[in-house]
Parts: structure tokens; sequence; C-alpha cells
């Protein structure tokens, strides 16, 4: 059966790296008199803390949001949206840019508003799955638990960032990137179960976490529906509908997706057979595993890995 319960934070630290942050950018954006810009979608994570003043940003398909001194913003996939002074100005649609310091408004005007932003990428190998799981929209409001780490971290990229992309800079910042994310999930403000889903929303729910906790301190063990559901305390059907609705797969597919990441980045490795990497992640054979792998992803383990090598 299975290990001992792991903790929801402890399950951040498990999970966060696998999604291996790179290419980090951080910049300085500010404002001053009346603004509005209107950019499009990023596509990839990015993060804001706000240095100074206040703004409004509006992503498309949220409601809007006013940040202040001192307050965290995460978004795992940035949509195109609207930064502005204030509401009921008319924007200008801008392009995405990557200076180091880019100024909106009257150039003439006092600074009101001026903010730290980063921009990073996550491994395609593993974003498709771990993005669909974090919260859209992750905001940590100056003051609260968590919120002192994160200017702190935020910081520190800032510096590593401007020091160049050596490769030992660059390994310290994808480290750093790591940790921001593990301490945005651990400060994230529980939103209504009704307008969250993915993995915050089942960690939050008392039913699901204990499941969940279960599955991932051994992910290895031979779990069922049922078995899951008794982890749950509820019967198979409603714990396969709840889980399903919560999460947005099925139980059996959040494993196998799981049991999928989890071998990839032991394929990354190199240090570990088709075998035993089969026997890490709850496969019985290795034939079993390289026709699973096969299957879900168009080439066998020992394929991926020689392009992991050669990448």
């Amino acid at each position: 059966m299975a290990a001992a319960e792991i903790s929801a934070s402890g399950l951040w630290d498990a999970l966060i790296p696998l999604l291996r942050p790179q290419a980090v950018l951080s910049k300085t954006v500010d404002g001053g008199g009346r603004w509005s810009v209107r950019k499009p979608p990023y596509g990839d994570p990015a993060f804001c803390l706000m240095l100074e003043g206040a703004c409004i940003l509006e992503p498309d398909g949220l409601d809007g949001v006013d940040l202040h001194a001192g307050d965290f913003l995460l978004m795992p996939r940035m949509p195109g949206f609207t930064l502005s002074a204030t509401r009921g100005i008319e924007p200008t649609v801008v392009p995405l840019d990557y200076a180091r310091l880019t100024r909106h408004g009257d150039e003439g005007a006092p600074v009101t508003m001026r903010m730290l932003g980063g921009y990073f990428r996550f491994d395609p190998a593993h974003a498709a799955l771990l993005v669909s799981l974090l919260p859209t929209l992750v905001v940590v409001r100056r003051g609260e638990p968590g919120s002192d780490r994160l200017s702190r971290i935020i910081g520190l990229i800032a510096e590593q960032e401007a020091h160049g992309d050596s490769g030992s800079s660059t390994a310290i910042l994808e480290r750093l990137v790591e940790v921001l994310l593990i301490e945005a999930m651990r400060a994230n403000t529980p939103v209504p179960a009704d307008r969250q889903r993915g993995l915050v929303a089942a960690l939050a729910d008392p039913v699901l976490a204990p499941a969940l906790h279960a599955l991932h301190a051994d992910i290895a063990y031979g779990w069922t529906v049922e078995g899951l559901a008794g982890a749950a305390s509820i019967s198979r059907a409603a714990f396969a509908r709840r889980f399903t609705e919560t999460v947005g797969m099925t139980p059996m597919h959040y494993l196998l997706e799981w049991r999928l990441a989890l071998a990839k980045d032991l394929l990354r490795s190199g240090t570990l057979s088709t075998a035993q990497i089969a026997a890490r992640v709850g496969y019985r054979s290795a034939p079993a595993f390289t026709t699973a792998f096969a299957r879900a992803t168009g080439c066998s383990p020992t394929e991926f890995a020689r392009r992991c090598c050669i990448a």
C-alpha cells in the first residue's frame, strides 16, 4: 500500500521542478499620467511584483485585478491583457517588448506606477500537463503570508538575470524560478471552489486531497479508481465523478500522465535502465512501460532519452 502521505507543501516541492523553467527575462515597467495599453498573448508564464503606485490588470477571460505596491502576481500561461492607470481609458495596442525598461503614458509625468516583471518558459515535455493543473491566476497581496519571501526571491532573480547569460547564471536563475513557483503555490490564496479547477482545487478539496497525497507518495503503487476512492472514503462512482470535474481529467488518466512525466525526468538523467525506470513509475515490465510510453509520446523511451542527450 502507499507510503505515508506527502504534505501539500511537499507535493509542490516535488512537482514544480518538473516544469524546468528556462529563459528568464526580468524588466521594469513604469507609467505616468493617464495611460492604458493592450498587449497580445504571451502564452508562457509571467509574473510581476508591484514596486510602487497602482495599476489595473485585465487579463482576457478573467476579472480585472487591482494591483498595489507590494502585491505579487503570477500567471502560468499569460493571455492577452490590458494594463491601465485607471479604468475607463481607451487602450493603445502595443506589441510585446523585451526591453529592460518600458514606459507607459506621458514621459514628462511623475511616475505613478512601477513594477518588476518577469517572463520565462516551461519545459515543453511537461508544460501541457502541469500548466493545466496550476491556477490560472495567483495573487499574493502585500502583508499576506509568503509575500516577503516572494519579494526577496524576485529581487534575487532580477539581480542574477542582470549578470548575464553564463552557464552558471542560467542554472541559478532556473533554480530561483523553481523556488518562486513553489512559494507562490504555497502562498496562493484559495478562491471559491466553483471558480477554480486543477490541482490547487483538488488539494483544497477535503475529499480528494487525501487520495492525491497518497497517490503522489507512492506513484508506483498499483492504484485503481477503487483504491483511490478508498483513500478518499467515498464510493468509486462518486470519487471518479468528483475527481474528473475538479481536476479536468479522469483519475487513471491523471495517474498515467504523472507516471509519464516522472519517467521523462528519469530518462533525462540517463542513470537508470528502462527496466529500472519502469519499476519506479509503476510498470511491471520494461515492455509494458515502453508500449505505454510510445503510445502516449510517439517515441520509445530510448528515443526520448537520445533526443534529450542531443539537445
